[in-house]
């Protein structure tokens, strides 16, 4: 990517992730302890300042680390959509000066569909939230491949 993705080595909660689609960027938080996500807003890609956006709830919430979902392919490989994350992440990180890392997206949307119709939520209603429930679902999934995150807190 460029100079400020980075190893996990480096990353710190609270983080922020993002669902980074064609049109929307959902958009979820951990607390600073690592126990709970939560979506908290939906972004449009193609309002240019995007970018300025994330950086104001990167100031509201602490955050210290982004978290950015990789959509591969069922077999692992990477493919267009995967490129289009990378390049938005290179767009970021012009803006905000944090490590930013990726995280492997697949199944995530599925996941967060079921949690949302689980809630009784109307189709119209998942439709709303659906892009920061994921970002959230990925979220969990990296802070429970890295443990360490949690650890480093309550030492």
């Amino acid at each position: 990517m460029n100079s400020k993705s980075c190893s996990t080595s480096k990353v710190s909660l609270p983080l922020l992730a993002l669902d980074i689609g064609g049109k929307r960027i959902g958009v979820a938080v951990s607390d600073r302890l690592g126990f709970s996500c939560r979506g908290i807003t939906c972004l449009f890609r193609n309002d240019q300042g995007w970018p300025r956006q994330v950086n104001k709830l990167v100031t509201e919430y602490g955050i210290q680390a982004i978290v950015i979902g990789l959509p591969k392919n069922m077999d692992g490989r990477e493919g267009a959509q995967a490129e289009d994350c990378r390049k938005a992440a290179n767009e970021l990180a012009q803006v905000i000066d944090l490590p930013i890392v990726f995280q492997d997206e697949r199944l995530s949307t599925w996941t967060a569909k079921e949690r949302l119709f689980a809630q009784g939520l109307s189709e119209k209603k998942v439709r709303a939230k659906l892009d920061q429930t994921a970002a959230a679902v990925f979220l969990e999934d990296f802070i429970s491949a890295h443990k360490e995150l949690t650890e480093k807190k309550h030492a």
